[in-house]
């Protein structure tokens, strides 16, 4: 019986044979499963776009305001760093946060919102997570502390790497809730460390997640590259700060009883040469670590047990042989007293004289900033919900949104541009009349308003006109959403008060190419068109 011929193939040497791809690693298989989870990207949009690098201009000044003072807790420690000593330039306390923000700068103020949104973020997704993002802050606060304490340039991206240090570890729990405790398992029963245990249970090493997800997340090589620091062997002076802040973080917080007072020795002994420590100096950044985290949780209304934390820090440092910050109030990092609700009327009245102090002529800013510290004192002194600017066109034609605060502010001034005529719609109306108004406080709604407001999802809304010299400049659009509280007369008397500072600011510091102080006109004269367009100009920036 004949056999067939097998069938030779000749493959050119020039054809490659595809490979199959080789499997995925345990790494990659567990970020794909985190990222398929329905709330990612795990931080909010707002967090990876204040990681971005932006330029320091009024657009990107107006983004991170938004961002800002959407949050409270934000707003809050945006000042306090602002007042701090490291930042303070002035004997003079600063209530503005456009004007902390102009002091410390888009990149300090991006590391800052970065930080607290990545904590809110987590805290609020699982009661869980709360103690690991405490956790977290402490580091972040130890690192900031040390950072400034070694004249880093920005102590506060040491603050954010500290912050995102331990995300693998968030990640896992708040993803992996099953392995996570497995981990756990291991390290109590075993006697292991989290390196091993994780290594064991996962098949890498919880920095390697954290560092994956960074990158995925396009965050800062600093912040990445200090999550698997070589302790004080690292390359980079604000590495072996991280890894500092964050042994520091452990031994005083996630020892067992008994051990603390011996392992915050240890840590101190083991950077005391790469960082120039002492026990004293320990001690310090350990106080004061835990005063601002808890001022910052406690301003984001988050519970924190307190007195638990105080032990842990009195016995971790007694062994060190110093005065420790506990039973005296740590030294705070700025002068602004913060309570869980800042009282409104003292509000306003800072705010007001914010605006004043930025609107006088020898201030040095310019009417653009002005502008927006104008917006802030309405949107967080009314309070209002939204707050615009808008200003008229060269022609004198129409008008349209330049700057704005507020809740989905962004939608907002892409629908406001109007032709400035009678027939323009209420906001032109308005400002051809050149008067205030506030409905439905100034006057019950007309269907026209209500209209209006019902387009806007407004409840309520008021349009101030900018008159400079005699002349229609732009206005100031604010209100609050629909089902809000309506705002009481003080709020308007306030919000007008506030326009009248600026009004009155913008038209002494404007000058002509002489230096001579153009001021409003008497009636039957006119403001010189020159004047005019350099207003214009510089309110909107060009």
């Amino acid at each position: 019986m004949l056999r067939p011929t097998p069938i030779r193939y000749h493959v050119p040497p020039d054809i490659e044979i595809p490979q199959a791809p080789p499997p995925p690693s345990s790494l990659e298989v567990r970020l794909r499963q985190i990222l398929s989870e329905s709330d990612f990207p795990a931080i909010s949009k707002d967090a990876l776009d204040a990681l971005r690098t932006t330029p320091e201009n009024d657009a990107s000044l107006q983004k991170l305001a938004n961002i800002v003072m959407r949050e409270y807790a934000l707003t809050l420690k945006v000042l306090r760093t602002a007042n701090s000593a490291y930042y303070k330039r002035s004997g003079r306390t600063i209530q503005s946060a456009t004007h902390a923000m102009l002091l410390l700068g888009a990149t300090t103020v991006r590391h800052l919102a970065a930080s607290l949104l990545l904590f809110d973020h987590y805290r609020k997704r699982s009661p869980g997570l709360k103690e690991l993002m405490c956790l977290s802050m402490l580091t972040a606060n130890h690192a900031r502390e040390l950072a400034a304490r070694r004249d880093m340039p920005d102590p506060e991206e040491a603050h954010l790497a500290g912050m995102f240090r331990n995300l693998g570890e968030v990640l896992v729990a708040g993803y992996l809730p099953r392995e996570y405790a497995r981990i756990l398992q291991h390290m109590e029963s075993h006697g292991k460390g989290v390196t091993v245990a994780s290594f064991e249970v996962l098949g890498f090493i919880l920095e390697d997640l954290g560092m994956a997800m960074a990158k995925h997340w396009g965050m800062p090589d600093a912040v990445a590259g200090s999550m698997r620091a070589d302790g004080p062997l690292a390359g980079r002076d604000l590495s072996a700060i991280i890894a500092c802040a964050h042994d520091l973080t452990h031994a005083v917080y996630r020892r067992g009883a008994g051990s603390k007072g011996r392992e915050t020795a240890v840590v101190v002994e083991r950077y005391a040469r790469r960082l120039r420590l002492t026990s004293e100096e320990v001690s310090e950044v350990l106080g004061i670590a835990l005063h601002e985290t808890r001022e910052t949780m406690s301003s984001a209304k988050v519970s924190l047990d307190d007195l638990r934390l105080r032990k842990q820090l009195d016995e971790a440092v007694r062994e060190l042989g110093v005065l420790t910050a506990i039973g005296r109030p740590a030294t705070p990092l700025g002068n602004i007293v913060v309570e869980d609700v800042e009282p409104l009327s003292n509000l306003r009245v800072e705010l007001l004289q914010a605006v004043r102090n930025d609107a006088k002529p020898d201030s040095g800013a310019p009417l653009s900033r002005v502008i927006m510290t104008v917006l802030e004192a309405i949107y967080r002194g009314g309070p209002f919900d939204r707050a615009v600017f808008c200003i008229m066109s060269r022609d004198g034609n129409s008008i349209s949104a330049r700057f704005g605060l507020g809740t989905a502010v962004e939608s907002l001034l892409e629908r406001f541009r109007f032709e400035l005529n009678p027939r323009g719609g209420l906001i032109p109306v308005a400002m051809l009349r050149r008067e205030s108004m506030y409905a439905p406080v100034d006057h019950d709604f007309t269907s026209q308003e209500l209209r209006f407001a019902q387009s806007l999802g407004a409840s309520s809304f008021g349009v101030f006109p900018l008159v400079v010299g005699g002349r229609l400049i732009g206005c100031v659009y604010c209100d609050r959403l629909w089902n809000a509280r309506m705002p009481d007369k003080e709020a308007i008397n306030f919000t007008r008060e506030v326009f009248t500072s600026a009004t009155q600011g913008i038209e002494a510091r404007t000058t002509g190419p002489t230096g001579t102080q153009i001021v409003a006109p008497r009636p039957g004269s006119a403001t010189p068109t020159y004047a005019l367009d350099a207003r214009r100009a510089q309110i909107s920036g060009r």
